[in-house]
């Protein structure tokens, strides 16, 4: 970037060029929220300086009022501010618009959610097994994702239908239609042309017809390289730690997943549209906002065409997007009449930072509360207690009910929780009970978590008023589980299939004593950032939890700040926020895991080993020790030109998980990205050992043997 583009850049950043907008007219706010929008303001500007991004679009509507504004540049170069107004590629949040035009021709009777694609499509080759228009709004379609991104994630030319199905229509199936969550593209290309099959109109026309003229979203669009388009931003992205524009790609081979573009300001006319139940029926936009299941019994958290996750305890939808020049997110609380829109063009910046805030700020919530157990079993067990106050508030929030049939159930459900989410058969078999702890949020064990929750929130909502239910959005699990109980103790006596056994009761009571002593004023508004006095936290911190067993667990927002430092070659910083956070966690995978980072970024790969096998034996199955997670920090130590830590992070991954075949073909990768032929075929070769069916470990070891025969 040149001086005139960072001096500009970084003014705008400091200083802040601000838009409002409502639908109404410009320039109006939300004055019922002008303190929360002040204080996200700052929070803006300071947290786009540390993600160094060009450029923000976000707004949120509650009720009544509506909010956008635009930070930093749409158009470094030229130095046009962003606004509400800014055009960004919405990337996979055409999703949702794609999922609602197939359920409008369900209603309209044109489509059956059933019947298989060929119905609608019928060029489109048939595979092993039938392949069906609700299983390819759920991804649960078997249809592949992208299969090598360098050629189709970069594809120059503009592609009509027939073209961008012609990409992916001659690959096998990913697995058995039904059977297995597999996030997909292309499935969604296959729904756009489900959609022009079934209403004679083409992907653009119907949804500019049926989605966008309906309400009002004017400046919505299928996105064209080629055409004129008002208040188009321009992408960036990140090269070593530099801004740099984004690869040209035209996205019209991903149209129905992936190809369109919008505002911020037409985003939160979609919001208001579905949260008034426009373009669909409620008992459709009921089926919609449901998570779908596996044939084995699992929820997989997707609907039709959205994320349906719970927020603590809120009944949310949601979708995010990324692709070349964006970054989109959309919130929705249906219930709250509440929505957040925000998108970036920097690629892969974390919007989410951005959305928790603001959403935390309008609702005056602490949206990201969690807590630390210093014991492992202490800790699964106040895990499915979170989760149990999440699903079962907003399962009963949403339904208006509790989610049992009857009392047999429900004491089915309340003996399912006493079995398995206690100490001792946590000690007896840590791994096995919760597996069996899991397993109570899905079908296959008839989800009886979910209806404990629901039937707690249904006591306390007519025990204590829907004011004292909605208060535990904010108060959070314990306060949840410590009301119904003494709740329980004076209405349910003559009940006791549904109440906890005594330890459980205990463990709750010294929870609560604890989470009221340690979750302090201090603690709920930090906000931690770069220039946190991490000295002085640490101090206050120690003091404050130093003999607790549980207490505010804050290590999510010291990873960012220190992942920051780490980055911009500021280690010591790094190593003393990470190092801090073992302190105050030390049986916490996630903060093993990013004190380990810190340690092998330095050069220290055998301190680095050690911190991921203490994680690695605590809970082998936490993210922060996944293949995924440890690949995605080889890729940034491959960006920093670390070869020499990719490799001792390569061992250690090995050392974790001797038998996956899979990682022993990637070592092979990153060996033979460096020209080590003979090693990389060595790990080829021992991929193969472990599966010798694994093509690409097959294909790459042909290759190397052609090449050394020439």
């Amino acid at each position: 970037m040149g001086n005139k583009f960072k001096a500009a850049f970084i003014l705008l950043l400091l200083t802040g060029t601000c838009f409002f907008c409502a639908f109404s007219k410009a320039g109006e706010t939300a004055p019922s929220y002008s303190e929360a929008i002040e204080k996200f303001e700052k929070f803006a500007k300071d947290r786009m300086a540390m993600d160094r991004a060009p450029g923000l679009s976000i707004g949120f509507l509650k009720g009544d009022d509506i909010w956008s504004e635009g930070f930093g540049y749409s158009d470094l170069e030229n130095m046009v501010p962003a606004k509400p107004e800014s055009a960004y590629r919405l990337a996979s949040l055409t999703k949702t618009i794609t999922a609602i035009s197939v359920l409008q021709l369900v209603e309209a009777g044109k489509i059956d959610l059933d019947a298989e694609v060929q119905t609608y499509v019928p060029y489109f080759p048939r595979k092993k097994w039938p392949v069906t228009v609700r299983l390819l709004l759920g991804h649960l379609g078997g249809i592949s994702h992208y299969k090598d991104y360098d050629v189709e994630g970069r594809i120059k030319v503009h592609k009509n239908t027939k073209e961008a199905l012609a990409i992916f229509q001659d690959f096998d199936l990913v697995a058995e239609p039904g059977t297995k969550y597999s996030y997909s593209s292309y499935g969604y290309n296959l729904l756009g042309a489900v959609i022009e099959g079934a209403s004679g109109q083409s992907y653009g026309d119907y949804i500019r017809e049926h989605v966008f003229e309906p309400l009002g979203m004017s400046d919505s669009r299928l996105d064209d390289p080629s055409d004129l388009i008002t208040n188009r931003v321009r992408g960036y992205r990140l090269v070593k730690g530099e801004i740099k524009n984004s690869e040209y790609v035209d996205v019209s081979s991903r149209f129905a997943g992936g190809g369109t573009r919008s505002t911020v300001v037409d985003l939160l006319k979609y919001a208001q549209g579905i949260i008034e139940g426009k373009l669909l029926k409620a008992e459709t936009w009921k089926q919609m906002f449901t998570s779908m299941a596996t044939k084995g019994g699992l929820f997989t958290g997707y609907g039709m065409g959205w994320g349906v996750r719970p927020w603590r305890g809120h009944f949310q939808v949601s979708h995010s997007g990324s692709q070349p020049e964006t970054m989109t997110y959309l919130l929705i609380f249906p219930l709250e009449n509440f929505a957040i829109a925000a998108a970036s063009n920097l690629e892969g910046v974390n919007l989410m930072v951005y959305i928790r805030r603001l959403a935390e700020l309008v609702l005056n919530e602490d949206l990201d509360s969690f807590a630390y157990a210093s014991e492992t079993e202490n800790q699964v067990i106040y895990n499915n207690c979170f989760h149990i106050f999440s699903y079962g508030l907003s399962h009963f929030s949403w339904e208006g009910r509790q989610t049992a049939r009857d009392e047999k159930e429900l004491a089915e459900a309340f003996s399912y929780f006493n079995k398995y989410c206690n100490r001792a058969s946590l000690e007896k078999n840590l791994s096995q009970t919760r597996k069996m702890v899991e397993n109570g949020f899905h079908p296959v064990s008839n989800q009886p978590l979910i209806k404990v929750g629901s039937y707690m929130a249904s006591v306390l909502k007519e025990s204590l008023g829907d004011e004292k239910l909605r208060s535990y959005y904010q108060s959070g699990p314990i306060a949840f589980f410590k009301d119904y109980i003494e709740v329980s103790k004076k209405q349910l006596a003559d009940k006791k299939n549904y109440r906890f056994d005594k330890s459980f009761v205990k463990l709750v009571s010294d929870w609560d004593k604890e989470w009221n002593a340690t979750y302090t004023d201090y603690v709920r508004n930090l906000s931690l950032t770069v220039s946190t006095d991490f000295d002085e936290l640490g101090l206050s911190l120690k003091k404050s939890f130093s003999g607790r067993t549980l207490y505010p667990d804050l290590n999510s927002d010291m990873e960012q700040v220190g992942s920051y430092f780490l980055e911009k070659k500021e280690a010591g910083k790094a190593l003393k926020i990470f190092g801090l956070s073992c302190e105050l966690y030390p049986n916490s995978p996630l903060a093993l895991y990013n004190f380990a980072k810190a340690q092998i970024w330095t050069g220290n790969s055998e301190e680095a080993r050690l911190l991921l096998k203490k994680a690695f034996s605590l809970d082998p199955e936490h993210p922060a020790v996944s293949k995924d997670n440890l690949f995605s920090l080889a890729r940034r130590l491959e960006q920093a030109g670390k070869l020499k830590e990719i490799f001792a992070l390569a061992d250690t991954a090995l050392e974790l998980y001797p038998r996956d075949a899979q990682l022993h073909k990637e070592v092979g990768d990153i060996y033979l990205k460096t020209g080590q032929k003979e090693k990389a075929l060595d790990y080829y070769r021992k991929a193969l050992e472990i599966d010798p069916k694994l093509q690409e470990a097959i294909k790459a070891v042909e290759k190397i043997e052609k090449e050394k025969n020439k």
